[in-house]
């Protein structure tokens, strides 16, 4: 058996240290009795909803940063299709059809859906892609002999798709303040004299050299493109920048004879800039 423990009193405390002890009891009591009467003045948190709660509401700055993502994407799109095309007719010999007029316009075709869906969103943005589809739905058409065009082909059916939206997108846009005294400069299109590939000894490019050209030639014409799409971006008048460049597309496409180029479009923005200049006289 364990030993046992010893049993010893325990000494009582003090007085003193009984009135210290039960004084701070007595205040403990007395502080907690306080809090318990005393109402609270905290304002009671609100409680919490499901997201799926709260109302939901598109704010303009929204719509304005999808609408400039599709823009982006779309140009991307464009742009890397028509590298693409180019790369493929630099490899092209004289006779062949694998690539002809229509095989740009068609390649833009695609894209229509996009501004369809922009047009709902920003009518600036839907506006402006739609002048750099046009860019995009021709090309270097002096390339090989089968790039002309013909009387009508598939070039003709997407320029009547272009132009119907373009018609209504011009209409849907504000007028601008006033028109514009002169634009922007935009590099023109290449010609030989911007070839940097030395002199044509014979009068024409050799082998050596016509390769330095198919390369430089789509890169001249990239960077046209890409300015005049800063260009429309940046200046007001859209009606002149507008018409300045589908003007110059349309008469390039009709020396080879590639028509229907966009006319219900450039016979509007023709009248509203003819009735911005009597205003402003």
């Amino acid at each position: 058996m364990p030993p046992q423990p010893s049993v010893t009193k325990r000494p009582e405390p003090s007085s003193s240290a009984r009135r210290k002890r039960d004084t701070k009891d007595d205040w403990e009591a007395q502080d907690a009795g306080q809090a318990n009467d005393t109402p609270s003045h905290r304002p009671k948190k609100a409680a919490r909803t499901a997201s799926s709660a709260k109302p939901k509401t598109t704010t303009a700055a929204s719509v304005n940063k999808d609408a400039k993502k599709l823009y982006t994407d779309t140009l991307k799109a464009v742009d890397k299709r028509v590298t693409d095309l180019d790369k493929k007719v630099k490899v092209m010999n004289g006779s062949s059809k694998a690539i002809t007029t229509a095989t740009y316009p068609n390649s833009v075709r695609k894209h229509i859906p996009a501004v369809k869906r922009l047009i709902t969103m920003d009518k600036t943005v839907a506006f402006n892609l739609l002048l750099s589809m046009a860019d995009a739905s021709h090309t270097d058409l002096d390339a090989t002999c089968k790039m002309c065009g013909v009387e009508y082909d598939d070039s003709t059916e997407v320029f009547e798709q272009l132009d119907d939206l373009l018609v209504s997108s011009i209409e849907a846009q504000e007028n601008p303040t006033y028109p514009s005294v002169e634009l922007p400069e935009v590099p023109k299109r290449w010609t030989r004299r911007n070839a940097d590939v030395g002199e044509f000894k014979t009068g024409r490019p050799n082998k050596q050299q016509r390769n330095q050209v198919y390369v430089q030639k789509p890169s001249w014409e990239k960077t046209r493109r890409q300015a005049k799409r800063e260009r429309r971006e940046e200046t007001e008048d859209w009606v002149k920048v507008a018409l300045s460049d589908l003007v110059e597309e349309r008469d390039y496409l009709d020396t080879f004879g590639v028509t229907g180029y966009l006319p219900r479009s450039i016979t509007n923005l023709e009248y509203i800039s003819y009735n911005l200049l009597l205003v402003e006289l």
